[in-house]
């Protein structure tokens, strides 16, 4: 069983561009530490350009590629689980996929459809929280809504279609889910976070596992944490 962690954010606070960015929350291209393009692989739901210089992530590399074909994502999904030197995957963004879905059957929506596009995302989270080996993590991206909960509180959450997928928050799969915050660093510039508890949001962690409230926005960052608090390489 592999570890699933929600990256959950507006888009532009972060998300993507933490692949890259070191474990001080920093991006130096002469001192790169941020994922390793050898055994990180990127799924790109989004079809949209990375948000940073290429070269090391393409599918020249054999790191990276474009699908929002349910058949093709279960089939990647497969192929790294059984890829021995791929050691963390990102799905960006869930968002998109579920987008695409509605889109495409927008003619055709009858309630069998809806559910459909519920079993896919439900489908997803189960294959990665039991396909992927003990060694591996998938980071799934996702942008989020608000909600309101029963207490009457709203918060930030998964944004997904459909009451199924409402009733039944995609969170209960992901043992780990960190929300993005980004902030003015004063000199015309932002600065950008992950949150790591629930502060008017479903973000959680394993107790014990980050002791900071707030953790840079580097992906490395969370892989090496995650590896060390589990006892995995």
């Amino acid at each position: 069983m592999g570890v699933i962690v929600g990256i959950f954010g507006m888009s532009g606070d972060g998300k993507t561009t933490s692949t890259i960015i070191n474990p001080d929350g920093k991006y130096n291209p002469t001192d790169y530490k941020g994922m390793d393009p050898k055994s990180h692989l990127i799924i790109n739901l989004d079809k949209k350009r990375l948000p940073f210089p290429g070269g090391m992530w393409g599918v020249e590399q054999k790191n990276y590629l474009e699908t929002s074909d349910i058949a093709e994502i279960k089939s990647l999904i497969q192929f790294a689980a059984k890829n021995p030197d791929i050691k963390s995957i990102t799905l960006d963004t869930i968002n998109l996929y579920l987008a695409y879905k509605e889109y495409n059957d927008r003619k055709k929506l009858t309630f069998d459809n809806w559910r459909d596009i519920s079993n896919d995302l439900i489908e997803i989270n189960t294959l990665c929280n039991t396909i992927l080996r003990e060694d591996q993590i998938a980071y799934i991206m996702g942008h989020v809504e608000l909600i309101t909960d029963v207490d009457g509180k709203e918060k930030k959450a998964l944004s997904v279609i459909g009451k199924k997928s409402k009733r039944q928050m995609p969170e209960g799969f992901y043992p780990i889910c960190l929300f993005t915050r980004v902030e003015s660093d004063g000199e015309g510039g932002n600065e950008y976070f992950f949150q790591t508890r629930a502060c008017n949001s479903t973000a959680k962690t394993p107790l014990g596992l980050f002791s900071d409230f707030e953790i840079p926005n580097s992906l490395k960052l969370i892989d090496t944490t995650i590896r060390e608090y589990y006892k995995i390489k």
